[in-house]
């Protein structure tokens, strides 16, 4: 049965790097008052995005108290996902001390996600640099049914997000090779930039040739979509992660598709705006909007 227009507004969910310049506390409250009641944490401080200092908690080092206090700042949502690290995270370095260091921070990091009461961990798979995929696959796979354990365990899921490998099919095969129930995608709306032609990027053909690509994402990975990041892409400069419904995403066409799958994950807005509390419930407005014109 497809997903109900209610059932997936309920599931809309803000990144808190959609509010930079906020402590974490304050990005949480900000959201809430916004009307969101599912929120997604960063386990990671200390970087920035373009619009400002982000706020987040290392996961795997935090104590017992003060594991306890981000559940209890948590609590008030229904819903709660974490972005694990991934910044100079190497889980695949030649290096056996980076590669160690990382794969445990990753390990960790679903953990403590579990204990605080979350349902998902995102990641991104990182290449090794100056290698293609397959030198490193069987890595890949061997260290995601690793994780796909570990989230099992700790009652999480773990996702990789759009991104890298970049190439659509390759992606979602690699998803599906790794076969662990607890191991899916984040869909990323923006990422799929890079597989855009030149021809594609002129102003009378972007539109079109971006959302197809979406639409063959979305449809490449079945019912392996466990969690989606939402912005939008700007046609000038192909930027993402802008405020929804200033670019070129066919927000209503991207929830047909996932509604039609029964989709049932959190739909997170992860944005890079200035003007960050408006541009974050402007956005809001236009999922709602889009949502309710999918189901029509």
């Amino acid at each position: 049965m497809p997903t109900s227009p209610d059932h997936l507004i309920g599931r809309l969910c803000f990144n808190t790097a959609s509010l930079p310049g906020f402590d974490l506390d304050e990005a949480l409250g900000a959201g809430f008052d916004l009307g969101f009641r599912c929120a997604e944490l960063l386990a990671f401080d200390g970087y920035r995005h373009t619009a400002g200092d982000l706020a987040g908690r290392f996961f795997d080092c935090l104590s017992p108290e003060e594991m306890e206090r981000l559940a209890a700042s948590v609590e008030p949502f229904e819903h709660v996902a974490v972005h694990a690290p991934f910044w100079d995270v190497m889980p695949f370095s030649p290096n056996p001390t980076v590669r160690e260091a990382a794969r445990e921070q990753l390990r960790r990091t679903l953990t403590v996600a579990g204990a605080i009461g979350a349902e998902t961990v995102t990641t991104h798979v990182i290449p090794r640099m100056g290698h293609v995929l397959e030198e490193f696959r069987p890595e890949v796979l061997s260290f995601y049914r690793e994780l796909g354990e570990v989230a099992a365990d700790a009652g999480v899921t773990v996702t990789i997000e759009t991104g890298y490998p970049m190439e659509i099919e390759v992606f979602a095969g690699l998803v599906g090779e790794i076969d662990h129930p607890a191991v899916g995608a984040n869909v990323d709306v923006g990422h799929l930039r890079g597989l855009l032609s030149e021809a594609q990027r002129a102003p009378e053909a972007i539109a079109s040739a971006y959302n197809e690509l979406l639409a063959r994402h979305v449809r490449s990975l079945g019912d392996r979509i466990y969690h989606v990041h939402l912005h939008d892409v700007q046609a000038e400069g192909v930027r993402d992660h802008r405020e929804a419904g200033t670019g070129i995403i066919d927000y209503a066409a991207f929830f047909r598709l996932l509604m039609a799958r029964d989709y049932a994950g959190l739909v997170s807005f992860e944005l890079e705006e200035a003007q960050a509390q408006a541009a974050l419930g402007r956005s809001r407005e236009v999922a709602m909007r889009a949502i309710r014109a999918a189901a029509e």
